[in-house]
């Protein structure tokens, strides 16, 4: 190693080539990475989506959702499985195990489902599938004064051009249900001539076709004989012949309607109050978002110029946060880079802080360099991956430098220094680095969302870090060999004297006080470990008594408050818009005043997107809900967070207070979007569905009562209302079965579909049914007339009608029904989520499962994330430390002093709680994470103090004056390393901006974790390897009878003698 070294400080010139390659590509692996929203993740969900019209939420259970799930029951690599069944549809969602290949798993369902051979006869085939990762980049809204119709056409015409865009392969529209071709066949007609629904549909089948019949071959030439008969437009269907009736041609026309309709499923877009259709555009994992969303805006934009009539408008651009975090991050870097640069410069020469600060941009043009052949992505994670990185790497450069710096004012020349000062710190330092990446490995090991997301972050670290160890063995030293510094040649007369003062201020601060205090700490070791110790147990109870607040996630408001209301199962859609439209006006209204007191007059609300017929979800992964008209949405589109005074939690405060309660609503709620979904959620799954219905109403108000809870909301809510059906003695009499009866109601009243038909680019289905006059009341009902051997007989003859509600959907877990409640915390910034579930888990213990004993329960939600994490930590984690100790061990070669380093980490936490009590933030996982970080550089710094020591003791000097020494000769570096980390995160941590908001609690974990470091290793590790000494001399006493002088009990004294052999 030391020759190799000496080469490159011999020759710079090749240290130099190597730093220019590195730089050009990285570069150009810079200019190669995409830019993402979140980093990109491998879809784990298979969706299994089954259709059968007209069939009930429990019929589908029984019928298609039970076979499917007990089908799929033991498959490899199924982590578990969900579903939910509602009126005609079935929706089973399939979770994999991370380390399960999705494609087998997809095969072995689609062959498990194949197998299936008793559903029911008129479902449609099951739809089996892996769901695609779509990010949301933009979306927009199209309106003008056109009909509907005229909306679709150009919303589907802009959909295909921007589709036909290089770089855009996913568009979806929304604002309009599709079409059919509806026959509604009046019921006095029908009876007046005697015709039933199926000699329509016969009629239809039979005459509407577009089929050949062979060919015919002459000696001349040939012929394709063909019925081309099909029909397409209403008019031409109305004409169909029906029968002959006493030499009456009957048609289509003479006992019913022909129309073409939008299906009757509620699904309307407004966009400030006008009527729109809603274009979504997303990335894929292959696309760029910004260039997705730069590509839209440029369509938009010449769109609008060439429609005067109709208008696009941006409804959401997530591609404005990314770039916005993207900017923040490196405007936060620069500036942490320059504050580092500044603060070396006035305690370094310049070159000698120049030096140190190029590793900085090295490192990152190597990792980039690995980046882009492994798919990393610029996303907020890998950014500020590689803002806390630069502490790291800053701290290695400046222990090389340092080194090199004193051995050349010792008197060494400049080659020697480079090369001894390098050799010396450089198992300390590699260990160190080692270690580090280790530590951050561990990101790759976790599952759970953190999983998903945080091993880019892994990946940055890892990556820059042997970079910057590449650079600090063959570049720095080179530079720093060649410097101005090392050639004696002394700065600017004004920077010299800064310098100068500088380091007098930082002598005179050592002799003053660290020294005596390191003095007074060596003499009464115990008292320094039992005052740190205390401050330990203060910090942890300060954190159980709430004084330092705790939760999963970072609370990060939005810019968005998420509207929904829902009425019961049924409730019409001109009701649901009634007062959907009510409560837009009631916020508008509110804003108006809430602007002027808090915003000078200038509006809060900035957009005003309006949903009938569905609710919004509060975060992207929640699949979506069923459309159906008691549901309806406001999206509320706050201005920039940087462009106000009042949070968005406060602002929809207002708005809740300003709407009040909506007169029989099943639920109101006020959410803001979250990338992290519900705080709360708690499953209840039971075989006995009575008492899983009891055991949630009793949940329900139990969290209710708690009263730090809002928007609770069950998915158990009532279905519409059911007329139940039984047969009467009569229909028994004429031998009449309750399938037959029901068959011909659905029929008539749903409806059954006779053909499809493709009009342009639609596939339409041709549904016959009776007239909605004929079908839109109990007593059409019950005057229905059912034909049963030519004989016709009076349907409330034939059978009792009950009227009850039933449930909109049946829920399982792993096959059993279930029932989930989610709840958000009333107060965020104070509430703990993990304590309140667990007062909840508690309440479940005592008070449920001894009553209904059939209930199971299962934590869902952020707390099941949090969980899933937790366990592969418990997994990973001691491997990771054994690794790390390992590691150790082999620079040390003394099992108390590796002990020494690994009980410093615990106490980093002292600073990163009282950090966040400081700045009032709450400890989440990100501030966990943080600490891996910091662990790093405490790792670092106590590694080279202990090497320092170390060779201290080799030379001869006593133990006492050994730590002495090394404490004054490491002071400077470490107070360097700790200030260049803390001002580099400094403008992070004072960030106002949204964008910031869930980075900064690992910046503060980092930040104020060094502050605890820096007293740690400069004070509390002396007087830990005091007290190791001391254990040393009674084991050697015990074990062997000899009483050692403290240099004898020291290992590196001890190998001494090998090394001479």
């Amino acid at each position: 190693m030391k020759s190799f070294i000496k080469y490159f400080i011999k020759y710079p010139v090749a240290a130099n080539v190597i730093m220019l390659l590195i730089i050009v590509f990285g570069c150009m692996g810079l200019f190669n990475l995409r830019k993402t929203f979140f980093p990109e993740r491998t879809s784990k969900i298979i969706t299994i989506q089954t259709v059968n019209p007209g069939a009930s939420p429990l019929e589908m259970e029984q019928m298609v959702t039970l076979k499917i799930e007990d089908n799929i029951d033991g498959i490899t690599g199924v982590k578990r499985v969900t579903s939910k069944s509602t009126e005609n549809t079935s929706n089973v969602i399939v979770e994999i195990e991370n380390n399960a290949d999705n494609q087998v798993v997809l095969q072995d369902i689609k062959n498990s489902v194949d197998r299936i051979n008793s559903f029911p006869a008129n479902m449609e085939s099951p739809s089996i599938n892996l769901m695609e990762n779509l990010n949301p980049a933009i979306s927009f809204a199209i309106s003008g004064d056109v009909s509907l119709l005229q909306l679709k056409n150009i919303s589907e015409k802009i959909e295909d051009d921007l589709k036909e865009m290089n770089g855009i392969s996913k568009v979806s529209l929304s604002g309009f249900v599709n079409r059919e071709i509806e026959i509604s066949v009046r019921d006095n007609d029908v009876k007046k001539y005697n015709i039933t629904l199926d000699e329509i549909n016969n009629a239809i089948k039979s005459e509407n076709i577009d089929i050949t019949a062979g060919k015919i071959k002459t000696s001349i030439e040939n012929f394709q004989i063909r019925s081309n008969n099909k029909k397409y437009s209403s008019l031409e269907i109305s004409e169909i012949v029906i029968k002959n009736d006493n030499n009456k041609i009957v048609r289509i026309k003479d006992v019913a309607d022909v129309n073409i309709i939008w299906q009757d499923i509620p699904n309307k877009k407004f966009f400030n109050d006008t009527a729109c259709v809603v274009v979504k555009v997303f990335n894929t994992n292959s696309e760029d978002i910004s260039i997705v969303a730069s590509l839209t805006r440029d369509y938009i934009n010449s769109f609008n110029l060439m429609s005067p009539d109709i208008k696009a408008s941006i409804i959401q651009d997530d591609s404005v946060i990314i770039e916005q975090r993207i900017s923040l991050l490196t405007k936060n870097g620069i500036i942490g880079f320059v504050l580092v640069m500044i603060i070396l410069t006035l305690f370094l020469h310049p070159s000698l802080a120049g030096w140190v600060a190029v590793a900085i941009p090295i490192s990152f043009a190597g990792m980039f360099i690995l980046a882009s052949f492994y798919g990393i992505t610029l996303n907020v994670i890998s950014l500020f991956g590689m803002i806390i990185v630069i502490g790291i790497l800053v701290d290695d450069g400046i222990v090389i430098a340092e080194n090199i710096y004193q051995r050349f004012e010792k008197g060494e020349g400049p080659f020697k220094a480079a090369v001894n000062g390098t050799l010396e710190v450089l198992p300390a330092v590699t260990s160190a680095i080692l270690t580090t990446i280790v530590a951050f490995s561990l990101f790759f090991m976790l599952d759970g969302m953190l999983g998903d997301f945080f091993p880019e972050m892994g990946f940055v670290v890892i990556g820059t870090l042997l970079f910057s160890l590449i650079e600090g063995i063959i570049i720095l030293p080179s530079h720093i060999a060649h410097s101005r510094a090392l050639k004696g040649k002394k700065p600017n007369k004004y920077v010299e004297a800064t310098i100068n003062n500088t380091t007098l201020f930082l002598d005179n601060f050592k002799n003053n006080y660290y020294l005596p205090f390191l003095k007074c700490s060596i003499k009464n070791p115990v008292t320094v470990i039992l005052v740190f110790i205390s401050s330990l147990i203060i910090t942890i109870s300060a954190l159980s008594a709430g004084l330092i607040k705790s939760t999963v996630f970072p609370n990060i408001e939005g810019d968005n408050i998420l509207i929904n209301l829902k009425f019961q199962a049924g409730s019409s859609e001109e009701k649901t818009k009634k007062w959907v439209d009510f409560i837009e006006k009631k916020i508008i209204d509110k804003n108006k005043e809430i602007s002027s007191k808090y915003n000078n007059g200038t509006s809060l609300i900035k957009d005003i997107e309006k949903t009938i017929g569905n609710n919004q979800a509060a975060d992207q992964w929640t699949p979506s809900t069923s459309q159906s008209s008691e549901k309806g949405s406001l999206n509320i589109i706050i201005v920039p967070s940087e462009e106000r005074s009042i949070g968005t939690s406060e602002i929809a405060n207002f708005f809740k207070e300003a709407v009040g309660e909506i007169p029989t609503s099943e639920s109101l709620t006020f959410d803001i979007a979250s990338p992290f979904g519900k705080a709360i959620s708690i499953a209840l799954f039971s075989d006995d569905n009575d008492e899983l219905l009891d055991a949630i109403n009793r949940l329900k108000q139990y969290m209710q009562n708690l009263n730090v809870l809002k928007n609770i909301e069950s998915s158990d809510q009532k279905g519409l209302k059911e007329i139940k059906l039984t047969l009467k003695s009569k229909a028994y009499q004429l031998n009449l079965s309750s399938l037959e009866i029901l068959s011909k109601i659905r029929n008539s009243f749903y409806g059954f579909e006779s053909q499809r038909l493709q009009l342009g680019t639609d596939e339409v289905k041709l549904w016959i049914r009776y007239d909605n006059r004929d079908r839109n009341s109990i007593y059409d009902l019950e005057n229905m007339r059912i034909i049963h051997f030519g004989n016709s007989y009076r349907l409330g003859d034939l059978v009792n009608l009950n009227i009850e509600r039933d449930l909109i959907s049946i829920d399982h877990l792993n096959g059993k029904r279930s029932v989930q409640i989610d709840a958000d915390l009333l107060n965020p910034k104070i509430d703990n989520p993990i304590s309140i579930t667990g007062n909840i888990e508690e309440f479940i213990f005592s008070e449920i499962k001894p009553v209904y004993p059939s209930i199971k329960h299962s934590v869902e939600g952020q707390i099941r994330s949090q969980k899933e994490t937790g366990v592969s930590v418990k997994k990973s984690g001691p491997i990771v430390l054994i690794l790390m100790l390992t590691i150790i061990l082999f620079t040390f070669r003394s099992i108390l002093q590796t002990f020494a380093v690994f009980t410093l980490i615990p106490f980093g936490f002292i600073g990163v709680g009282w950090g966040h009590f400081i700045h009032d933030f709450q400890l989440s996982m990100f501030s966990w994470f943080g600490m891996i970080a910091l662990i790093g550089i405490l790792v670092n710094d106590a590694l080279v103090f202990i090497s320092k020591f170390n060779k201290n003791l080799k030379s001869g000097i006593k133990f006492e004056d050994a730590l002495i020494v090394t404490g004054s000769s490491r002071f400077r570096p470490i107070i360097l390393t700790s200030l260049t980390t803390i001002v580099g995160l400094a403008p992070l941590i004072f960030e106002k901006e949204l964008q910031a908001q869930f980075l900064i609690p690992m910046a503060i974990a980092i930040a104020y974790g060094l502050v605890l470091a820096t007293f740690l290793t400069l004070i509390f590790l002396p007087a830990q390897l005091k007290i190791i000494n001391k254990i040393r001399f009674y084991r050697e006493w015990i074990f062997t009878g000899n009483k050692l002088n403290k240099e004898q009990r020291e290992p590196a004294v001890k190998e001494i003698k090998y090394e001479t052999i």
